[in-house]
């Protein structure tokens, strides 16, 4: 015989069936999934988003950020122009060169208060000052790259000729000290982390932050107008899981756990290292103690001296407006 099922059976077997369905796709819904560029590969350096996202607390903001491993700052800036990418991170000379070209990228918090960049030379033959510079021939990270921006800044600043300094690329690693021992170099400039490595190493060097000369804005979350115009929750969410992940490596006791949740997901560059990269890690760490306090808001102090210096050294034209950073996002994110 056949069973035939009555309106108020067929409403009740539909709900079940529904009811069942729904955690998965309440999940699917809850996870907003985006992507995040670093500046070039996976470092200690960039554990504010690799901690973030492998600790959960991206997930704490039902956020998904799939990281990518990036070729360069002048990558980072043309992968959110061309919408391939929500999010990135470069310096703040490397955003005002680009903006002066295409202004519909902006920053939008800062998660390194000072310049990572520091003039690395013996400590036998220290070069000390921008003076110091003139004659030798320095290590950049990449001809016309963000290095050699900041070479020529600091050179504009002491009223140097840029001529008067030879250039070469040289990378950023530890290992381009050993030029300098060669004498192929007098001096390169190079990230916090390869100064870290190279003190680890009990290298024999002298540095100096290139900010002590020519302040500008260290790294900066970048994304289009058009992201903060359409986007500005999801944004704000990504700034608060930042916040509590630095948050919680900062008061964190063991870094151990730390290492090997980022290294669980992330081929880092310094977990090759002995120490599996610790050392580093702790230098990053004090470095994010200041935005951490501050929310990860920028000073327009730092802007400003960035874009004069740049105009000075003929990497820009004077521009019309300055709007390279908007405020608005962590306002949103944090009141």
């Amino acid at each position: 015989m056949k069973h035939v099922l009555s309106p108020n059976r067929r409403t009740f077997v539909a709900g079940v069936a529904a009811s069942m369905a729904l955690p998965n796709i309440v999940r699917a819904q809850a996870f907003e999934k985006i992507k995040y560029l670093t500046p070039f590969g996976f470092i200690m350096g960039f554990s504010d988003v690799m901690y973030s996202q492998a600790g959960g607390f991206f997930a704490k903001q039902s956020l998904e950020v799939e990281i990518e491993g990036g070729r360069g700052s002048a990558m980072s800036v043309q992968q959110i122009a061309a919408g391939n990418v929500l999010i990135s991170r470069t310096g703040g000379t490397d955003l005002i060169k680009a903006y002066a070209k295409d202004p519909s990228i902006v920053a939008f918090a800062e998660i390194y208060q000072r310049d990572i960049f520091h003039v690395i030379s013996s400590s036998s033959a220290a070069i000390k000052t921008p003076v110091d510079l003139v004659g030798k021939t320095i290590g950049v990270v990449s001809v016309g790259g963000a290095t050699e921006n900041i070479l020529d800044m600091m050179l504009a600043k002491a009223g140097i000729a840029a001529a008067s300094v030879k250039r070469e690329s040289v990378g950023n690693a530890p290992a381009a000290f050993e030029f300098i021992n060669q004498g192929r170099i007098q001096a390169y400039i190079a990230t916090n982390d390869t100064v870290s490595q190279l003190k680890v190493d009990k290298k024999s060097v002298h540095t100096w932050s290139t900010d002590t000369v020519a302040p500008c804005p260290g790294q900066v979350y970048i994304a289009s107008r058009k992201t903060i115009q359409e986007k500005p929750e999801t944004l704000a969410r990504f700034l608060r899981g930042v916040h509590e992940g630095i948050g919680a490596m900062i008061a964190a006791k063991d870094l151990q756990p730390i290492l090997a949740a980022m290294s669980s997901k992330y081929q880092i560059f310094e977990a090759n290292r002995p120490d599996k990269g610790l050392t580093v890690l702790k230098s990053t760490i004090e470095g994010v103690i200041p935005p951490h306090r501050d929310k990860l808001a920028s000073a327009m102090s730092g802007w400003q001296s960035a874009n004069e210096l740049m105009v000075k050294a003929k990497i820009i034209e004077p521009l019309p407006k300055q709007d390279f950073y908007t405020d608005a996002i962590i306002k949103r994110a944090f009141g």
